[in-house]
């Protein structure tokens, strides 16, 4: 099933204005905004903090008040976020506990994921011996591991060494699928240049 991503009229956090897009599923969009900002915003998007205004839609569902796991939106935080205690392994498959419907299905769709992102040599690993780019893979395999609708990409900085976004997307979902729609909140000029479609967060004046 195809499903769009569709932002009406959110104001997301205060002190910025409102925002109204689409991302159907397949494509990237970028959400051109600061760092700090973009963060919070991704954490409304996925369920983390509630916006001041607007609604959030999966496909045809309005998620904008469900909890996180419901909302079947995938999450890459800034700088991944992994476990420290955990291997590689254990971080990608770690979502999974909190999601058994897909749990059986996953398991065979995460090993495929593991291996288009090039990330068997380092399952046993902990997180600290990996690279930037490496964690950044590991972050979204973890992501898809969960088969969701649509991925919420915190990127901040860039990919540092990572490779190109536009050839990673494609990589997330089953061959067979529509792929998902994926929302990068950005303001980095590497990061931008790959992806041609995108919208500006308006920002007011910031209050000191």
């Amino acid at each position: 099933m195809r499903v769009t991503l569709r932002l009406r009229a959110l104001t997301p956090v205060p002190g910025t204005g409102p925002v109204s897009l689409d991302v159907p599923a397949g494509r990237t969009v970028a959400l051109v905004a600061p760092s700090r900002v973009g963060t919070a915003v991704a954490r409304v998007l996925v369920g983390l903090a509630p916006p001041v205004d607007g609604r959030i839609l999966v496909g045809e569902r309005d998620v904008t008040d469900l909890p996180p796991p419901r909302r079947q939106i995938g999450y890459v935080p800034a700088g991944g976020a992994l476990l420290p205690q955990l291997t590689v392994r254990r971080n990608i498959e770690y979502g999974q506990r909190k999601r058994e419907r897909v749990r059986e299905m996953a398991e065979d769709w995460t090993a495929t994921v593991v291996e288009r992102l090039e990330l068997a040599p380092t399952l046993a690993l902990l997180p600290h011996v990996l690279t930037d780019a490496q964690r950044f893979r590991v972050a979204l395999a973890r992501a898809a591991a969960c088969l969701p609708e649509v991925l919420v990409v915190d990127l901040p900085g860039g990919m540092a060494d990572g490779g190109r976004l536009d050839d990673l997307t494609p990589r997330l979902s089953p061959a067979d699928a529509p792929g998902v729609a994926v929302l990068v909140c950005t303001a980095d000029p590497a990061t931008l240049a790959q992806i041609p479609a995108r919208v500006e967060l308006s920002i007011e004046a910031v209050r000191r």
